[in-house]
């Protein structure tokens, strides 16, 4: 599929959802229909959601690798990483809205997600030199001693 019959998709999609939503609150639609009514209105923040993140993607991503930066020290790259969250959070906002229920526990995505990230950053940390790891620890104040895998698993840890 195109982007532009990509873009022109969502766009029905968001602006049905929104319609049935509206509908339903007016008390235009029978309230058996209130489900699908949000159900719809649901979708529409997905399809909105996902295609404000595919036109700012790189914004996005940059801002959140300057702040990972800021915060630790470290410039990784966190494309994979954010798409992957991205792709977790559309995927648990669609099946809500598909029927109201999660079919995984949110906790379940959580802890996936959080090993995704340890990993990467893990990779990170074994493609960095050893004096470029050991000034990190110095920076935090921890000991500096040890092998390679020493040091990564000491700032792993802090």
């Amino acid at each position: 599929m195109s982007q532009s019959n990509r873009d022109a998709l969502q766009d029905g999609i968001a602006l049905l959802g929104t319609a049935l939503a509206s509908l339903s609150a007016g008390g235009i639609l029978p309230a058996t229909m209130a489900t699908v009514a949000a159900g719809g209105g649901a979708l529409a923040i997905v399809a909105m959601l996902e295609k404000s993140w595919r036109n700012n993607r790189e914004t996005i991503i940059e801002e959140i690798e300057d702040f990972v930066e800021d915060k630790i020290g470290l410039d990784i790259e966190l494309d994979e990483v954010v798409d992957e969250i991205v792709v977790k959070g559309l995927e648990v906002a669609t099946d809500i809205a598909e029927d109201g229920v999660l079919d995984k526990p949110i906790s379940d995505v959580a802890e996936e997600l959080a090993a995704e990230v340890a990993e990467d950053l893990e990779e990170a940390l074994k493609d960095m030199t050893i004096n470029a790891l050991r000034e990190m620890l110095s920076e935090r104040g921890l000991d500096t001693d040890g092998k390679k895998v020493q040091l990564i698993e000491r700032l792993l840890n802090a």
